[in-house]
């Protein structure tokens, strides 16, 4: 199941976790260069061949890492400085954060222990209501 993020470019339409990321790095390249990212900025013949290139390789990244570790990996201290998703030692920053989720996500697990023979009362009424009365007057 992809998931989906909020777009900031695209009148608040849900977007794929590759354009979310490659937003992330494109808003980064139009800081450095004083420029303003507008709507369906992509289209833009300055900005197409960079983003074309930038969600390539964010569709790489998404086969061996998950969405979440790579927007975390981004928005760390050391990440902030990244401008390209082809940043040499931007593999090592998402691996670390994916140990970082894993290990949260084994924090949250509960052992619960559970008893094995486990008897509820029987299933058959001990007191004898108005129909079973007559039942047994039947016979």
């Amino acid at each position: 199941m992809p998931d989906k993020y909020l777009s900031k470019y695209s009148n608040g339409k849900s977007v794929s976790s590759a354009q979310f990321i490659t937003e992330i790095i494109c808003e980064r390249k139009a800081q450095t260069s004083k420029q303003d990212l507008h709507y369906r900025f992509w289209v833009e013949k300055s900005w197409s061949a960079f983003y074309r290139n930038q969600i390539g390789s964010a569709h790489k990244l998404l086969k061996q890492y998950s969405a979440k570790a790579i927007i975390r990996a981004l928005n760390t201290d050391q990440g902030r400085k990244i401008y390209s998703l082809r940043a040499p030692h931007l593999p090592a920053m998402i691996e670390s954060q994916e140990q970082i989720i894993l290990q949260e996500n084994t924090d949250l697990t509960l052992n619960i222990e559970r008893k094995e023979n486990i008897s509820f009362g029987s299933s058959k009424s001990q007191s004898k209501n108005i129909i079973s009365k007559l039942k047994d007057l039947d016979q």
